[in-house]
């Protein structure tokens, strides 16, 4: 006797595996594929003792604690805890900051990217509200 999948069971099992995707999606388990931010908006105080006292990010537009706004270029997940924040000037010509960010249990570690490299020597907290 020959058993075949009816229809009812393949649809069953397309549905079973869509609703997996999606949730397995939506918890990101294979990492954020939506260039979620790595830093979400708000007001931000830092362990940095110099520019970066406070940040304000709220949407492509950052804010240090001098006043001097910098236009966000990339702040987006390269995998599930780690990212980048390339941040450029708007009056200043073609210049721009790259810096590595972790996740940390404090908020987010930042390194500030160096001739390729993320220099861990100067990287800073940015803490959670």
């Amino acid at each position: 006797m020959k058993k075949t999948l009816g229809i009812i069971q393949v649809l069953a099992i397309l549905v079973i595996g869509i609703m997996i995707g999606a949730f397995a999606e939506r918890s990101h388990a294979f990492g954020y594929a939506d260039n979620t931010p790595i830093i979400p908006n708000g007001t931000y105080k830092t362990s940095n003792a110099n520019k970066w006292q406070t940040m304000e990010v709220s949407g492509s537009e950052v804010k240090d604690a001098k006043g001097k706004h910098l236009v966000v270029v990339d702040n987006r997940f390269t995998n599930r805890t780690r990212g980048r924040l390339v941040l450029a000037s708007p009056d200043k010509g073609n210049r721009s900051w790259s810096y590595y960010i972790a996740k940390v249990k404090e908020g987010w570690r930042v390194s500030p990217i160096v001739n390729g490299e993320p220099d861990h020597d100067s990287d800073f907290i940015v803490y959670v509200n």
